[in-house]
């Protein structure tokens, strides 16, 4: 019982969620020190989110593990895809289950055109705008198709598109060692089987975050820290009891 609090510990963080302002807030709280830390484990299982979001948690992620000079290995369980994958990549070493879906490298914007659904249900959306146009081709109201706003939000979301590449480009320098078809598929938002991600070089090898850090790292103490969002703790111990 005494060695178990003397043993060296490696921190679990996990992001089990999209890539919003809440998980980058439950990163910052939970990103709390431990004693004798050997390395830093995040594990991922996400489909995405907002890039800003996970350029943020990425930035306090990497902090933690310079501060601590921690090594830091990321995990993907389930899913880790677009901004999950932009977190998943940035470990010094990245785990994935054979059947993880990892990738989907690029930027969705999706705008569903409302204006008749509103027309037939009565509502009148009034919203004041400095520019009309923005405002309905960003919210769909508007049933006329504008080349001009979409070649707007194209560029503004190609910016983010070539920060993901640069992103990647950065981390897995790998990538750039494939051929020119292979990198055609990385880099044209596809998914990939974990078996596939290690081909590719989106990842390194095969293994979940216990059996590798017990493999690793043996003599440490496996303890996450994830902090758990106040709603879901109530709905624990309501089920508890």
């Amino acid at each position: 019982m005494f060695n178990k609090w003397f043993k060296p510990t490696i921190p679990i963080l996990r992001i089990n969620s999209g890539i919003d302002y809440n998980s980058a807030k439950l990163v910052e709280e939970s990103l709390k020190p431990l004693s004798r830390m050997k390395a830093l484990a995040v594990v991922i299982n996400s489909t995405g989110g907002l890039l800003v979001q996970g350029e943020l948690m990425k930035k306090k992620i990497e902090l933690f593990a310079k501060t601590h000079k921690l090594p830091l290995y990321t995990f993907a369980e389930d899913s880790a895809l677009s901004a999950g994958y932009y977190l998943l990549s940035i470990g010094n070493k990245i785990f994935v289950d054979e059947a993880s879906l990892v990738g989907s490298i690029g930027v969705l914007y999706l705008n569903l055109k409302i204006q008749n659904v509103t027309r037939r249900l009565g509502f009148e959306p009034r919203k004041f705008s400095s520019n009309k146009m923005l405002f309905q081709n960003y919210t769909g109201l508007n049933d006329e198709r504008d080349e001009g706003m979409e070649s707007i939000i194209k560029d503004q979301f190609g910016i983010m598109r070539q920060q993901f590449f640069d992103h990647c480009d950065k981390y897995r320098p790998q990538l750039q060692k494939q051929d020119a078809d292979v990198k055609d598929l990385i880099y044209n938002a596809n998914i990939f089987t974990g078996k596939d991600a290690v081909k590719y070089g989106l990842a390194d090898e095969i293994g979940n975050f216990e059996e590798v850090l017990n493999r690793i790292h043996p003599d440490c103490q496996l303890i996450d820290i994830t902090r758990i969002p106040l709603g879901q703790y109530y709905i624990m111990k309501q089920q508890q009891s």
